[in-house]
């Protein structure tokens, strides 16, 4: 009797914080919901992306690859895919590089392997990955959660990588963070309940609110919310997403003790519009405490970077190219 009151309990509090979050979000986002019509200013361009799979740790790991010349590896977000990067980003880059989006774990197509899969292991996975596909000193994209695994990277292999790009860089912690739901997520039938009453309540609205703040003042196009819709509410990467955002905290408490270690080019890319990781909090803190990285702050810009302003990365990365000729004359 007392397991069950336990269960039931918990399914009340579950409830009662979809019932908040729900109200919340709409009494933030009500002002940026996204129109019914939608913007077509962000429509998927024709491109020759190859699509593969890889065996990491007897994982498999999905990846997109386009383009020749220097390889740049680009890593989503949270709740993100190898799509991210589709629409835009890889047809622009692709003329000058050799372009590799990967799939994280438990997101898009990728698996995920059991129990915690913090921004360390991701990072362990990530070189495994790399190192299997041939792929050394890469330069790395990340944006957002891609952004702090990209630090991790970083931090962990500095032999390994020539330079990072990090586009509205999660690198601090979020005192927003849910842990109650991450904990939650975790517990056998509570665990499987939250999903289904996650989808049933929140569902579509999430998304569509969502995409709202990450794309504002922005709107994404109607094949994005398609595959949006398509992808987010698959079990799998929601339990993805939980898991990475509630684990996110704690590696970045360690981690930014030791940003000033990274001795490689680093350039931050952030909007100055951003609704998901504040700028002020994040972006300008990192440059402050990497004294060589370079800035760029993008006006009437938000958070979904790599699709609303590509162009921004190709400058990033052209910025790169010229710290390595500053190098060469002993300047960097």
């Amino acid at each position: 009797m007392k397991v069950w009151f336990k269960v039931l309990s918990t399914c009340g509090v579950i409830l009662s914080l979809i019932s908040l979050w729900t109200n919340n979000v709409s009494a933030q986002s009500s002002r940026h919901l996204i129109d019914p019509k939608l913007s077509p200013d962000f429509t998927l361009l024709p491109r020759p992306v190859t699509e593969h799979f890889v065996t990491v740790d007897g994982l498999r790991v999905h990846y997109i690859e386009s383009g020749t010349g220097p390889t740049v590896v680009m890593i989503h977000g949270n709740a993100g895919s190898v799509e991210d990067f589709e629409f835009g980003a890889m047809d622009l880059l692709a003329s000058d590089y050799r372009v590799v989006a990967i799939d994280r774990p438990g997101h898009g197509g990728s698996d995920r392997p059991a129990g915690k899969v913090t921004v360390e292991a991701q990072a362990k996975l990530l070189h495994r990955t790399l190192s299997r596909l041939g792929i050394h000193e890469p330069m790395l994209v990340g944006h957002s959660w891609g952004a702090s695994l990209a630090l991790a990277y970083a931090l962990h292999y500095p032999g390994d990588v020539s330079a990072i790009v990090l586009l509205a860089p999660a690198a601090y912690p979020d005192a927003g963070g849910n842990r109650l739901l991450g904990a939650t997520s975790k517990i056998p039938l509570i665990g499987d309940l939250s999903f289904v009453l996650g989808r049933a309540v929140m569902g579509h609205h999430m998304i569509r609110a969502g995409l709202a703040r990450a794309f504002y003042p922005q709107s994404p196009s109607d094949r994005y919310v398609r595959l949006a819709d398509s992808l987010w509410l698959r079990r799998k990467q929601l339990k993805a997403y939980i898991e990475d955002e509630t684990s996110l905290n704690d590696s970045l408490r360690k981690m930014g003790k030791r940003y000033h270690e990274i001795k490689i080019p680093v350039v931050i890319v952030t909007g100055d519009r951003d609704q998901i990781v504040s700028p002020d909090q994040n972006a300008r803190l990192l440059h402050a405490a990497i004294p060589h990285s370079q800035l760029i702050e993008l006006k009437d810009t938000g958070h979904e970077i790599p699709q609303t302003n590509p162009q921004s990365i190709d400058a990033a990365l052209s910025m790169i190219s010229q710290s390595w000729t500053a190098a060469q004359r002993g300047a960097w």
